[in-house]
């Protein structure tokens, strides 16, 4: 794989637009909508709900949050999956995705914080709805990072269960501590400016293996939600939560299931296997899938992954 961020000793000549700030007003109250939901500092965001047939009683929830470029629709098979056996599947649109009511604001966030308080929020309102039903979280790969360090917090909602599908546990590729602050820096004189993920790793995006049978290009070409470029301080607010892992993991004491592929573009399974090890709970549970790819939910094993979740749902219910 090329060099990551060719050209930014350049790039650093060039950015100095200065970032502008955002005020928020807090409104008096969080809200759950039918198809949207209020966060805590004014935000209206979209979500997706798949309910058990027939009015049948709710006996779990889980909670889905999606990856980069991602959005709820992803978790379709979840939808059609688990509300058969009980359960009640919501998923909500990350703010600064494909699918951010702003369309300035996609492909860029102020701080990953944002994305924690959106979790811990969420969690809150859709407890209400179903108080006494044990609520589990979802998060495929950027979600598998939101998850975790939500979860890790001191304050706020704990979920009974924690599922990381896809996480990520690290990088594949070698990013020197030069190369980092190159980034870092950029990101500070020029927050907002953007660019593809390919353009900072030097890779033909179209070219990466997402399933067992299509790529990273093709997928993007028939998703609506897709973003080209993201931030540079969306990018290091990425960096800043895996920099943090092993110690969001230590914090992880309730029931945790992995769910991984040795295939994976992004974290190799020596990674996978140590952010697993690193986790303070004894009810853990790694699970691989060796025929498919980043996008388990999608790829040739997705069956085998939900009839692995259900297991788990049911044995921690």
């Amino acid at each position: 794989m090329k060099r990551l961020f060719p050209g930014l000793m350049i790039l650093l000549t060039l950015l100095m637009t200065a970032c502008q700030s955002v005020i928020l007003l807090r409104p008096d109250h969080t809200a759950l909508g039918r198809t949207e939901w209020v966060s805590e500092d004014g935000k209206a965001m979209p979500y997706k709900v798949w309910r058990p047939a027939g009015g049948n009683k709710v006996r779990g929830v889980v909670i889905a949050v999606h990856g980069l470029s991602g959005a709820a629709s992803d978790f379709w098979l979840l939808g059609e999956t688990l509300p058969k056996q009980g359960y009640i599947v919501y998923a909500y649109e990350l703010r600064g995705q494909g699918n951010d009511p702003i369309r300035s604001n996609r492909g860029d966030i102020r701080s990953a914080d944002e994305w924690t308080r959106d979790l811990a929020t969420f969690h809150g309102l859709v407890q209400r709805q179903h108080r006494g039903r044990p609520v589990f979280w979802y998060g495929e790969s950027l979600g598998s990072l939101i998850c975790l360090h939500t979860a890790a917090r001191d304050h706020g909602p704990k979920p009974r269960g924690l599922i990381l599908a896809s996480p990520v546990a690290g990088l594949r590729m070698t990013v020197s501590g030069f190369q980092r602050w190159m980034l870092e820096t950029a990101a500070k004189l020029s927050p907002k400016s953007r660019f593809s993920l390919g353009d900072l790793a030097g890779v033909d995006e179209k070219n990466i293996q997402v399933t067992s049978t299509t790529t990273h290009g093709e997928q993007m070409a028939i998703t609506p939600h897709h973003i080209s470029q993201f931030s540079l301080r969306l990018l290091t607010e990425i960096g800043r939560l895996m920099d943090s892992n092993a110690g969001a993991a230590k914090e992880t004491k309730m029931p945790a299931l992995f769910l991984a592929t040795p295939n994976d573009i992004l974290s190799s399974a020596e990674q996978v296997r140590t952010l697993f090890d690193q986790v303070s709970s004894r009810k853990k549970t790694l699970l691989w899938y060796t025929r498919s790819h980043h996008l388990l939910l999608h790829d040739v094993q997705r069956q085998e992954v939900c009839t692995d979740l259900l297991q788990w749902l049911e044995k921690h219910r």
